[in-house]
């Protein structure tokens, strides 16, 4: 039931009668929510099972916000539960950005209480704290989380894999048919409301921006072909569950980004959700670099690996063709001109979002879920086309889109902490990019050149510097945190137009440690 009140100002809404707050049998779990300019949306999270019959009173969820004058709690609407994706979703429109408000919401005699954060005014330093890949080690992470929240960031962004398809005991269930979306989804729910529960403190006081990777939608690995369903194998693209299962999976995490800029569907029914999120002065690109990826079959038909190669009896990895394995073969080859990585429009997206930032007198950043380029290896050796320095062509028609725009690429996925500067043409003509440190899955993935980098900094590592990447793109790289897990700070300076970006190691366990990772904090000034 969608509430008259939501699209009215919130002054008006706080000065509305109290309603009733309708049925409900379920908890709720945890909140999160996202403002863009005037915009806000609340998505709140229940323990709702999806398998349920929906009733015909459906379970409804209300939103109260404290009034400042006289601390009392009034309504601002009510929601039904979805039964699916066990949630409720709140849209206000005409908000104060700049007011820190209470809120809290109800289901029955469940509550649960949080802060919309005031956003920060013009000309202020907007604090970031940026995460990626949540696997089960170590949950529920206690300590790291409570040092997150002791910097107080203004923002958070968890740049994908929030989950892990067989995590938490509990082997994925694949959704083929209708019929099987809501087992599927009940399946997926028990493993993301265990990353809820970890991070709701986190997220309570303060405005999130959470995109999907391949493992969220429970893809190992994920060449998304334009929303196309997987017919063959994974290397031949397309997603393995039913599109109905990916749009419920993707929304319980994207819903609160603003209106996207081609929902669709696409392909054979897969929403998308690309948009831009403007917060505290800086403006915020968020792209799928996932779901319009062609897929490598497009260039491989067989494994490439050398004469008489075998894979050893126990296998630690699964590759099919998707890595090449001959250090001898050229991966430039690997190329053709129609290939895609964001796919026209989102790349038209981007260049239309770039100019407009490039005109601005913000700061921006591109959001997205792994970096691009090959910066992140199995061996000094192999090639994998799951990272996105490939397709080059699809790669560097995206790096052209963002020109000169005033931004830094904030990417995850990889396992790997890694900071360095994009070329296309020409070394250093693209963006500094910084894909974050794995928060507890493995740090399975290293950056060892065979070769030192060329034009290094006087004693830098030689893993720093100038390389042309496993694909043939050119990289400056600046540091690389091989074997750390961790998370990232970044600080927006909008009055020194200099964006900051800070490297925050976790040892073995998942804890928070001291220790320096050569390259961070780093500076990038316009």
């Amino acid at each position: 039931m969608k509430s008259r009140f939501l699209s009215l100002p919130v002054s008006l809404i706080l000065t509305l009668l109290t309603l009733q707050t309708g049925h409900c049998g379920s908890e709720i779990l945890w909140t999160q929510y996202t403002q863009h300019l005037d915009s806000m949306k609340l998505m709140v999270h229940l323990d709702t099972d999806p398998t349920s019959p929906a009733e015909e009173n459906s379970e409804l969820v209300t939103l109260w916000l404290q009034d400042e004058s006289d601390g009392e709690w009034k309504s601002a609407g009510t929601q039904t539960v979805q039964t699916l994706t066990a949630s409720a979703l709140f849209e206000m429109k005409s908000w104060p950005r700049h007011r820190s408000i209470r809120f809290k919401v109800t289901c029955g005699d469940s509550t649960s209480l949080g802060t919309f954060r005031a956003e920060p005014k013009p000309g202020a330093t907007l604090k970031l704290a940026g995460l990626s890949c949540h696997k089960d080690i170590g949950w529920p992470w206690k300590e790291a989380i409570t040092e997150i929240i002791s910097h107080d960031p203004d923002l958070v962004y968890f740049s994908g894999d929030q989950i892990y398809e067989n995590d938490y005991g509990s082997p994925m269930l694949v959704s083929k048919t209708p019929e099987e979306v809501p087992a599927g989804m009940k399946n997926y729910l028990a493993k993301y409301r265990k990353f809820g529960e970890a991070f709701r403190e986190l997220m309570r006081d303060r405005p999130t921006i959470m995109i999907t990777d391949d493992h969220d939608i429970f893809n190992n690995d994920l060449w998304g072909n334009g929303g196309l369903r997987m017919t063959g194998t994974r290397t031949e693209g397309g997603y393995l569950c039913h599109p109905e299962w990916v749009n419920a999976a993707e929304y319980t995490q994207v819903a609160t980004l603003p209106a996207p800029v081609d929902p669709g569907p696409h392909g054979d029914g897969i929403n998308a959700y690309y948009t831009a999120v403007e917060y505290g002065g800086v403006r915020f690109a968020v792209l799928e670099d996932r779901k319009f990826k062609s897929p490598p079959s497009e260039v491989i038909q067989k494994l490439i690996a050398p004469p008489g190669f075998e894979f050893p009896k126990e296998r630690v990895t699964d590759f099919e063709i998707e890595v090449v394995l001959d250090p001898d073969y050229d991966c430039t080859k690997l190329d053709k001109p129609g290939l895609k990585l964001l796919g026209e429009k989102q790349e038209a997206f981007l260049k239309q979002w770039s100019t407009d930032l490039e005109k601005s007198d913000a700061l921006g950043a591109v959001l997205s879920s792994s970096p691009w380029a090959h910066i992140a290896m199995y061996s000094p050796t192999s090639g994998d086309t799951d990272c996105n320095g490939w397709p080059q062509s699809g790669r560097n028609r995206a790096l052209q889109a963002i020109g000169k725009a005033p931004v830094v690429m904030l990417h995850g996925d990889v396992h790997l902490g890694t900071l360095g500067r994009h070329g296309v043409d020409d070394f250093d003509d693209g963006p500094v990019a910084y894909s974050l440190p794995s928060f507890s899955s493995r740090a399975s993935r290293k950056w060892e050149p065979l070769e030192a980098g060329k034009n290094r900094e006087p004693g830098a590592p030689e893993n720093t510097g100038q390389f042309h990447d496993r694909f043939g793109n050119k990289v400056t790289m600046y540091g690389a945190g091989n074997g750390f897990n961790g998370y990232g700070i970044i600080l927006f300076d909008n009055k020194k137009r200099e964006i900051e970006l800070q490297f925050h190691p976790m040892n073995e366990a998942r804890k928070p440690m001291k220790a320096e990772v050569y390259g961070w904090p780093h500076t990038v000034k316009f």
